[in-house]
């Protein structure tokens, strides 16, 4: 039989088991808080994987991925960034704008800044207005490791 003695040592020990079972689980849920958003999406956007896929209209791209799909809308203008992937020092482009520059920005699964995709020379018509600009985002974004590697670096770039 157990003395007083020994059911007093049980308690404390049963104690101290479940207080540092308690100081355990809040840690990690306070660490948890600490380091995740309220409704946080992950997307592990891998650049060296090409898409499946992809689509235009007149101003918006679509490109899918095993991972998902990116979409975003493109733009015409005369910026002095005019090295494939380089990210323009304009960053309030429109869609509207007219130029020789076809620049594409994501919107998601996040923003990214405008990125050149190259000088677009077709006939004036065709470059904004008739689709032209989305159509060479979609295309370079399908298929270009660096241009995706330019795209997906300047997320952390965007305020």
């Amino acid at each position: 039989a157990t003395g007083p003695a020994e059911k007093k040592r049980e308690r404390k020990m049963q104690k101290l088991c479940f207080g540092l079972f308690g100081l355990i689980v809040t840690t990690g849920a306070i660490a948890a808080d600490l380091c995740v958003r309220n409704d946080a999406m992950v997307v592990a956007l891998n650049p060296d994987i090409n898409g499946t896929s992809s689509s235009s209209t007149l101003r918006t791209w679509s490109v899918k991925f095993n991972y998902g799909t990116l979409t975003g809308v493109s733009s015409c203008h005369n910026d002095d960034c005019r090295t494939e992937g380089c990210i323009a020092n304009n960053q309030n482009m429109g869609q509207n704008d007219i130029g020789n520059g076809c620049y594409c920005r994501m919107l998601r699964p996040s923003a990214s800044q405008w990125i050149y995709s190259g000088s677009y020379m077709g006939p004036a018509t065709d470059r904004c207005t008739g689709g032209g600009c989305a159509n060479a985002c979609a295309n370079i974004i399908k298929t270009s490791i660096p241009f995706r590697e330019q795209l997906f670096g300047s997320l952390n770039a965007v305020d």
